[in-house]
């Protein structure tokens, strides 16, 4: 599985010499403030590794870019001088395809550049670069995560069980993020499940039982074969050495591929994988599986993957599914919301969860369409729970622009939301990918 890995980045300061009347002044202490910044994105990602480097003409930075190109993951650009263009060559180069690039204004000091040149040379030539101008340096810090959220995603390995593989969204993902796939059938899940061990499974079943509120429709027996499901799953991801998988779940168990039982959902197991940290989706969706790990590489926090319900009558969105993670706020995190055991909703059979999730939280939902080289986004504010037996088990209600949403709503009807407020984050690292961005909740298309 993908272990902790280290980012590479390179710090380019862009400077005068000494002497030069300028801003933010003459004589300006680059050193000290760039250490200000450094401390700060140190603390924030410790996982980074940074390089300084200090620039006072375009001529230095192109001199070296090929071996940059070789030696790190991404440049962060502090401009802390004005028109040296240093950082419109990053720009440029990273449209071309070379490094990722994110651009910082120092207040002050690069912020002529950065209004006169950069903003519209961004604009108008569509360069793939975040802007940051933020007196607050933790917003640095939030762009430099994006270089490790795409460095994650080049090294995972996503394991796909379904018994028909969907080669043109698995070519697209690979094409835009790197990431690979490995496809397995039901067949091979299924040799998997026949050698689990029944006390092991059993022992999780008690688990899972004393974790939950109640168990309401399903039996020891639905619980149980969740249970050897969850092992099997595990066994299958760890001994491939996989980061994430999905489950073509409903074809499988409406076309009685699954061993003994028709209708053996991985619901409990999926819930479980969260809960741990891990990515485990529905439905061999390749798309929901990207966001969901895109979500968790750049959060901490687990993605719930949902079958959403627009109501206009009173502005809201409901975002329901029969998996969902109770530990909405990371792994590491004490928190944990109530749940259920319930069985699936659509056929009242096996076993599923219910989450209770809380009120006025932010949420940022996203979605990808590949082979389309799209992604949706959208925000709402969550109001509380849908009971009653329509749709799935989990329903979360959120309050949102829902006249829009219905109006400009992406092809697919899945889609990956988050608990807390990460939508300039994640806009910043689709522009970085050059994936085309529909924002659902903005005003009326047509």
């Amino acid at each position: 599985m993908n272990a902790q890995i280290i980012t590479k980045v390179k710090v380019v300061v862009t400077v005068k010499e000494p002497g030069t009347p300028c801003w933010p002044c003459i004589n300006f202490d680059y050193e000290k403030e760039t250490a200000r910044i450094l401390k700060i994105m140190e603390a924030a990602e410790p996982f980074i590794k940074f390089d300084v480097f200090y620039y006072k003409s375009l001529e230095e930075a192109a001199a070296v870019y090929e071996q940059d190109q070789q030696k790190y993951d991404g440049i962060l650009v502090l401009m802390m001088a004005n028109w040296q263009d240093i950082e419109l060559f990053y720009a440029r180069k990273a449209k071309e395809g070379g490094l990722p690039v994110v651009l910082a204004d120092v207040p002050y000091c690069g912020s002529g550049s950065m209004l006169n040149r950069v903003s519209f040379a961004v604009r108008s030539e569509g360069l793939p670069v975040p802007m940051i101008a933020s007196m607050d340096y933790e917003d640095i810090a939030k762009g430099v995560k994006l270089f490790e959220v795409i460095k994650k995603m080049q090294n995972t390995e996503i394991l796909v069980i379904a018994d028909k593989i969907k080669e043109a969204e698995q070519s697209a993902a690979s094409e835009v993020w790197g990431c690979q796939f490995v496809n397995r059938t039901a067949e091979d899940l299924n040799r998997f499940f026949e050698t689990v061990d029944a006390a092991e499974a059993a022992d999780i079943v008690q688990k899972w039982k004393t974790e939950a509120a109640d168990v309401l429709e399903p039996s020891d027996a639905d619980i149980l074969e969740s249970a050897k499901l969850y092992l099997a799953l595990r066994q299958m991801r760890d001994e491939l050495n996989a980061d994430a998988l999905t489950v073509d779940c409903l074809t499988l168990s409406y076309g009685d591929k699954y061993t003994n039982n028709t209708h053996m959902y991985p619901c409990l197991s999926h819930a479980e994988m969260s809960r741990r940290g891990e990515v485990a989706v529905c439905e061999a969706d390749i798309n929901a599986t990207l966001a969901s790990l895109v979500t968790l590489y750049l959060t901490g926090r687990p993605g719930y993957v949902s079958d959403p319900v627009i109501d206009t009558s009173s502005d809201q969105i409901i975002y329901a599914h029969c998996v969902a993670c109770a530990k909405i706020y990371g792994k590491d995190d004490p928190r944990t919301c109530k749940y259920y055991i319930r069985s699936h909703a659509e056929d009242q059979r096996g076993a599923s969860v219910q989450v209770i999730f809380p009120a006025n939280e932010k949420l940022t939902t996203t979605m990808f369409h590949f082979p389309e080289r799209e992604v949706c986004i959208h925000s709402s504010t969550s109001v509380g729970n849908v009971g009653g037996d329509e749709g799935c088990r989990s329903k979360l209600a959120a309050t949102t622009k829902a006249e829009n949403l219905l109006y400009n709503w992406m092809p697919l009807w899945h889609r990956v939301t988050v608990f807390g407020e990460y939508r300039k984050q994640f806009m910043n690292l689709f522009k970085m990918k050059q994936i085309n961005v529909i924002e659902e909740d903005k005003e009326l298309i047509g």
